[in-house]
């Protein structure tokens, strides 16, 4: 007997049609024969059908695929020719993004032309324009499978963590202290409070200590002075001396206050909060004295920045506090971390001109101006923005009207955004302060970040002791 044919489900239906017309078993011989026949013509025609259902399927779903790739594309070059207000905060030259990528111009192209990267144009200059943002995120996706010394090495220029801590976070555009919105907390926290928390002790044991300078209040020698004690007490202080956590807090406690008081050149007692003894030393009033306490709160701590990292270093060695907040000044001495110079200069020629174009432009020919465009907050430094707020509340008069239009002309021409250097030198401009008062502030603000960094390293067994890889010269 021929075995029967298995029929599809499209095929069955047909055939289950084919015989309720007639009973097989009633027809005759030729009547048999022809049904067969027409059988395998219907079956013939039903795996026909589906053939031809299938390969035009088929033939549709490539064209659909081609025709949605080519619509994103589209959209992808839409955009980038046409860069909407969000895209445009953080807009790069072609140089500059190929020193990011670590590759050369002709590939940077080629990245674009094969549709890894978008690019704008500047229309004044018809100049290629990157988005910062996406350049940073291109670089995490390209090093994230690269092979561990290649991903180690990204790390230590904005990369991927390398360290745990349970202090500051950097999410959602915000800085975040032990999951508290630093930014919100500003708004009424003094540094006493902040310390408290990052240091994890009661405020009141932060308020206890007092320390009293000989020195009057004299900027210039804030750094000798405060640095020659930090090394007095680093070589004073023993091992046995500060093997607890509670020593090691009261040392950190005796480094803020000192700060304090090297700053003011009085008594950092307990009845008054650090802003209130800044201010009163620098000659401010109450209501200026609320922009300084924000200015210190925004700083005491910002993630593993340069010298929080070398405080780090220095604390997973067992140093103590005075050598780890030593290690720290050191490293923010530097005029790529804590050196608030060039914002500060470049803020004083602007309240000197009205014309910001040209000065901009300028600059935007050499690269981001200083003061601008933090690579951690593409759509803008939330510190920033809530210290010339106060500005705006607190101080007003023509110096923050020509900060305001000043920032609006870089935002809408070039894109700029300000962060902290530019905030805290306007700051000092709007009230009547030199440079170093911006450095000093920041001081006495990282003194809790470090210490608190400390405090967290103190407990880890670790020793952090990265690798070099050698490179032949």
């Amino acid at each position: 007997m021929r075995p029967q044919r298995q029929l599809s489900p499209s095929n069955a239906t047909v055939a289950h049609f084919k015989f309720q017309e007639r009973p097989v078993a009633s027809l005759s011989h030729a009547d048999r024969t022809e049904s067969q026949r027409g059988d395998q013509r219907v079956v013939a025609c039903g795996y026909g059908f589906d053939h031809m259902c299938l390969f035009v399927m088929s033939s549709a779903s490539m064209i659909l695929v081609v025709l949605l790739r080519s619509i994103s594309i589209a959209r992808i070059n839409m955009r980038n020719l046409h860069p909407t207000k969000e895209s445009a905060v953080a807009l790069i030259d072609s140089k500059t993004a190929a020193e990011m990528l670590g590759i050369s111009l002709a590939t940077l192209y080629s990245y674009v032309s094969r549709g890894k990267l978008g690019r704008s144009y500047d229309e004044r200059t018809g100049n290629s324009q990157f988005n910062q943002t996406e350049i940073i995120d291109f670089i995490r996706r390209r090093d994230r499978g690269r092979t561990p010394g290649n991903v180690a090495r990204a790390s230590l220029d904005f990369g991927f963590p390398v360290l745990d801590s349970q202090l500051c976070e950097i999410k959602a555009g915000r800085p975040w202290f032990r999951g508290i919105d630093a930014v919100q907390l500003s708004e009424t926290a003094t540094l006493e409070e902040v310390a408290a928390l990052l240091w994890d002790v009661p405020v009141a044991d932060v308020n206890r200590a007092e320390f009293v300078s000989r020195h009057c209040a004299d900027e210039r020698e804030f750094f000798p002075r405060f640095s020659l004690w930090l090394l007095q007490r680093m070589r004073e202080v023993t091992h046995d001396q500060c093997a607890s956590r509670a020593a090691r807090f009261a040392h950190a406690n005796e480094i803020l206050h000192a700060a304090i008081a090297f700053a003011a050149g009085v008594n950092a007692a307990a009845a008054e909060n650090a802003h209130d003894v800044i201010a009163n030393a620098w000659r401010l009033n109450s209501t200026h004295a609320t922009i300084i306490r924000r200015a210190l709160v925004l700083h005491a701590d910002h993630e593993l920045n340069p010298s929080s990292f070398v405080a780090r270093c220095t604390a997973s060695t067992l140093a103590n506090s005075y050598a780890v907040t030593l290690a720290g000044c050191c490293a923010a001495s530097g005029m790529k971390h804590a050196d608030f110079t060039q914002s500060y200069d470049l803020v004083g020629r602007m309240l000197s001109s009205e014309r910001h174009t040209p000065q901009l432009l300028q600059l935007a020919g050499q690269g981001i101006p200083p003061g601008f465009n933090h690579p951690l907050y593409p759509k803008g430094d939330p510190r920033a923005a809530a210290i010339l707020a106060d500005l705006r509340e607190y101080v007003g008069g023509p110096v923050v009207a020509l900060i305001d239009k000043y920032l609006h002309t870089a935002h809408r021409e070039f894109g700029l955004l300000p962060k902290n250097d530019f905030a805290m030198a306007a700051a000092a401009h709007a009230l009547g302060l030199s440079v170093l008062a911006c450095q000093i502030l920041f001081i006495i603000a990282r003194v809790v970040g470090w210490n608190a960094h400390a405090l967290e390293q103190y407990e880890s067994p670790l020793l952090i002791r990265p690798r070099a890889r050698y490179v032949a010269g």
